[in-house]
């Protein structure tokens, strides 16, 4: 038997083990099979997807990047190499890696777009998940930091209007009458001034919970916020620029439910775009999403 007919045997024993979700027995007969065939890229997803399944995700990125090497059209390379990025919180690459899985897998017109898809939106969302606790943390310390300079120089005021009246603080155990209106006088200010802070950051509670973005405001092409939607005959809502775009280059039809579809079919999705505008009009930041 050729090494080629030997490695598509260990093949077969490895999707055996796969089925049963046997999954380390699945990689030794994986691994086999690329020892008899190094330069078929099937093997090294195959071997990914048992990685991802035991969330060895160095061993899933070192695996699509070899499938992607042998195949530069390998969809699941691709695809398993975005997700275990996305768990390696290396989320630009792994939405760059996601990306070029949908885009050739519409253009193949394949068939787990859903999944890239879904896949795509996981790892912006952790992206600005992160985005989100980073900017939360810098607004309470800003704030924070500002409330110290301001009760530390009320500090260094009280302290040096006090200190003219030491002694007879200790005798009587308080400040003359004249020192004691400077005194007041001082934290009136100094509160003044913390309550002018807190009025800037008027909107700190609202800015400090993290921001979201429902998935359904998100075109299903560029992943991007939607400003003329439209749905097709198959229920499923895009941006109709990119969706024209995607007849253009593509093909007429619907890139998720690969049902036919032509511009004629489109209707503006009225009820989302009233949404999407009603949120935008009270959370500006989206616009950037």
């Amino acid at each position: 038997m050729s090494n080629i007919g030997e490695a598509e045997q260990h093949k077969k024993k490895g999707n055996a083990h796969f089925s049963n979700k046997d999954y380390h027995k699945a990689v030794t007969e994986y691994t086999l099979a690329i020892n008899k065939d190094p330069n078929n890229s099937v093997y090294y997803t195959n071997r990914a997807l048992c990685y991802l399944k035991i969330k060895n995700y160095v061993n899933v990125i070192a695996d699509c990047e070899m499938a992607i090497k042998q195949d530069p059209t390998s969809v699941k390379g691709y695809y398993m190499l975005g997700q275990a990025l996305t768990e390696q919180i290396d989320f630009d690459t792994a939405i760059k890696n996601l990306q070029k899985a949908y885009d050739l897998t519409i253009a193949d017109k394949g068939s787990f777009s859903a999944e890239i898809v879904q896949a795509l939106l996981i790892a912006r969302k952790k992206k600005w998940n992160l985005e989100e606790k980073k900017r939360i943390d810098q607004e309470s310390e800003l704030l924070r930091y500002v409330k110290g300079l301001i009760n530390a120089e009320r500090e260094k005021q009280l302290q040096k209007v006090s200190s003219k009246s030491n002694m007879f603080s200790k005798i009587v155990n308080s400040h003359p009458p004249d020192v004691q209106e400077k005194m007041d006088i001082i934290n009136q200010a100094h509160n003044d001034k913390l309550s002018q802070v807190e009025q800037v950051f008027s909107q700190s509670d609202e800015n400090l919970k993290p921001r979201d973005l429902p998935d359904y405001f998100l075109d299903k092409i560029s992943f991007n916020i939607m400003h003329d939607p439209v749905i097709t005959p198959s229920g499923i809502t895009y941006e109709r620029a990119h969706l024209k775009e995607h007849f253009k280059k593509i093909g007429h039809f619907d890139p998720l439910s690969r049902r036919e579809c032509r511009e004629s079919d489109l209707c503006p999705n009225l009820a989302i775009k009233e949404a999407i505008e009603d949120f935008l009009s009270k959370n500006g930041w989206a616009a950037d999403y």
